[in-house]
C-alpha cells in the first residue's frame, strides 16, 4: 500500500477522500471493484462478466487506474498490443505498533483503500437487494466509551473476527464432507472515533 500511495501522489492531485468518492459514485465502478476484490481480470473479462460495453468499462478503468483506485497486476505484449490485467489495490497488514509509525498520509490511504473495497461490496449488495433479506444484518450506532471501554471494545472486535474465521473453517470442512455449496457472506466492520461528540443518552452525562 505504501507503493500505491506513492503512485497516487505522482498521478493525481486528488486527495484520497475524493478518489474513494469517485470510485464508489457509479454502479459500473462499484461492480468493477467487487470483481477485482476476487481476482485479476482484463477489461474484456470484466465487460463480459458484467455484460457491459467494453468501451464503457475501459473508460471507468482508465480513470480508476489514474486515481490509484485499481492497479495493473501484470501485462503481456501481443503483437503491437499490450494486454493488461487489473486487480484491487494490495494492502499490507500491519500490527498496531507498526501502523502508528507510518506517516498520516499513508495511513489515510490505507484506510481509503479498505473503505473503498468494503463499501463497494456493501453497495453492490444494496443494488442487488441483498440487504433487504430478512436474514441480513444491517446495523449502526455509536457508543460513548471511556479509555478502558474503548480497549475492551477493541479486544471484543478482535475476538469476534477470530471466532468468525473459525466458523468459516468449520463450514469449509463440513461442505467438503457433505458436498453442500457454501455461500459468500460479507462482514463490514468499522470501529473508530466519531468526528463529533455523541449526545448523551439513557441518563449518561457528557
Amino acid at each position: 500500500m505504501v507503493r500505491a500511495a506513492a503512485k497516487r501522489a505522482r498521478r493525481t492531485k486528488k486527495q484520497i477522500e475524493e478518489v474513494v468518492q469517485y470510485a464508489l459514485g457509479h454502479k459500473t465502478r462499484v461492480y468493477i471493484l467487487i470483481l477485482l476484490n476476487e481476482g485479476i481480470y482484463t477489461a474484456g473479462e470484466l465487460a463480459q462478466i458484467m455484460d457491459e460495453p467494453l468501451n464503457n468499462v475501459h473508460k471507468h478503468l482508465g480513470k480508476m487506474l489514474e486515481d490509484g483506485s485499481v492497479e495493473v497486476a501484470r501485462e503481456e505484449a501481443e503483437g503491437n498490443i499490450t494486454r493488461y490485467w487489473y486487480r484491487a489495490v494490495e494492502i499490507q497488514c500491519y500490527q498496531q505498533e507498526e501502523f502508528e509509525k507510518l506517516p498520516f498520509t499513508y495511513r489515510q490511504n490505507i484506510a481509503g483503500a479498505i473503505l473503498q473495497s468494503g463499501t463497494a461490496e456493501v453497495m453492490a449488495g444494496f443494488h442487488a437487494g441483498n440487504l433487504a433479506d430478512p436474514r441480513a444484518c444491517c446495523y449502526w450506532d455509536w457508543y460513548n466509551l471511556d479509555a478502558q471501554g474503548r480497549r475492551d471494545a477493541e479486544a471484543l472486535n478482535l475476538r469476534y473476527l477470530n471466532e468468525l474465521r473459525e466458523i468459516e473453517v468449520q463450514a469449509t470442512n463440513r461442505s467438503a464432507d457433505t458436498g453442500e455449496e457454501t455461500t459468500s457472506m460479507l462482514l463490514s466492520m468499522m470501529f473508530f472515533k466519531r468526528p463529533r461528540k455523541g449526545r448523551p443518552r439513557n441518563g449518561q452525562d457528557e
